[in-house]
């Protein structure tokens, strides 16, 4: 029985004692499975656990849920949360339909077996709660150690093509690099069954991920960046990336946008991404910005709300303005405007380029 540092923690877990309670007289054959052993083993720590429950037969199963108070969330999977935990029977699955609905799931309770339903092998890793035993049967462990992804399952990866984008924001996140066969078998498959929301979904998870770069190169390889955002990624637009500090998950749209002339609009709209993604093609791009740009930015939002403050030095400009963390609101005496309508904006439009000009004046 392999007990590793990281077994042996999470079996002695204070989380897990009601839990323990609770199946004691069951079963010894609980295991804590999926992105929160992973995360373990990367040094990430987990508020959400799930677990998959060996030994008790699904009515068996069906009833002590029922007892203590657990909420299925899909009888047909055997699956129930109860407080942070998803608790589940372990299960195998194959493809007898369309869409991400369309499995066929059957009881199974053989580890090995059960696992091979992981799309890749950093998510196949189990480790037992009461024991601390951990079951690496599709070298997960020596997968994250060489920060390397790849596919658990090879004849059964394609049932779901979800998988396909799970691997980019798993590359992105984690600072992988996508083992050359598993590339292969990710180019065979076709995406366009997903849904706008299921592929949004995924696609947050890179907008916000501390390693972009990866995954932006795993989707020039998958040739997705042209089937999701319309265009091949060059070197250039790589380089940009790279150089940015990006802290808005808009940050990588805003910067798609504008560097290949893109209709933003119609962009959000075809991704069919949340109205708060409309800050991409609604916040200014500069290349260069100066002062006086930045304090007319300024008089809208606080600068470090704005997508373009994305490089050190832009920030501490921002924060030598003091306009970093509030905006600019100059004192402007609106009576002396004797104008009303589109002519009272203009007034006051040049009125606030004055306060701008007397207040960088001030400054120097």
């Amino acid at each position: 029985m392999l007990v590793s540092k990281i077994g042996y923690q999470i079996s002695q877990n204070s989380d897990f004692d009601e839990l323990k309670k609770l199946l004691l007289n069951h079963t010894k054959r609980a295991y804590l499975v999926g992105g929160s052993v992973r995360d373990a083993f990367l040094g990430i720590k987990s508020k959400d656990y799930d677990i998959e429950i060996y030994d008790i037969e699904p009515v068996k199963f069906d009833s002590l849920m029922q007892e203590c108070g657990a909420v299925g969330v899909g009888k047909s999977y055997f699956v129930y949360k109860l407080k942070n935990y998803d608790l589940s029977l372990p299960r195998t699955e194959s493809k007898s339909g369309f869409g991400h609905k369309g499995f066929s799931v059957k009881y199974c309770n053989d580890e090995r077996l059960a696992s091979l339903r992981r799309d890749f092998t950093i998510n196949s890793i189990m480790v037992n709660i009461f024991t601390g035993e951990v079951l690496d049967f599709w070298g997960g462990i020596a997968d994250l150690e060489a920060k390397k992804l790849r596919i658990t399952n090879e004849k059964s990866f394609s049932d779901d093509s979800l998988r396909v984008l799970r691997g980019v924001q798993f590359v992105s996140r984690f600072n992988l690099t996508c083992d050359l066969k598993s590339l292969e078998i990710m180019k065979t498959i076709n995406i366009d069954d997903l849904s706008a929301n299921r592929v949004y979904m995924e696609l947050e998870k890179f907008f916000v991920a501390k390693f972009k770069i990866q995954g932006l190169n795993l989707l020039k390889l998958l040739n997705l960046d042209k089937r999701l955002f319309g265009v091949k990624f060059d070197e250039g637009f790589t380089r940009l990336i790279n150089s940015k500090i990006c802290v808005n998950k808009a940050s990588f749209l805003y910067y798609l946008i504008n560097y290949y002339y893109i209709d933003g609009k119609e962009l959000i709209a075809r991704l069919a991404l949340p109205n708060f993604y409309n800050i991409c093609y609604k916040h200014q791009y500069f290349k260069r910005v100066s002062k006086f740009e930045m304090m007319k930015i300024a008089l809208d939002m606080p600068l470090c709300q704005w997508l373009g403050l994305d490089s050190k030095s832009r920030i501490d400009m921002a924060k030598n303005l003091k306009v970093y963390e509030s905006k600019f609101a100059p004192m402007i005496d609106t009576s002396a405007i004797k104008a009303t309508g589109k002519e009272y904006g203009n007034r006051l439009k040049k009125l606030k380029i004055q306060a701008i000009k007397s207040y960088l004046n001030d400054l120097n």
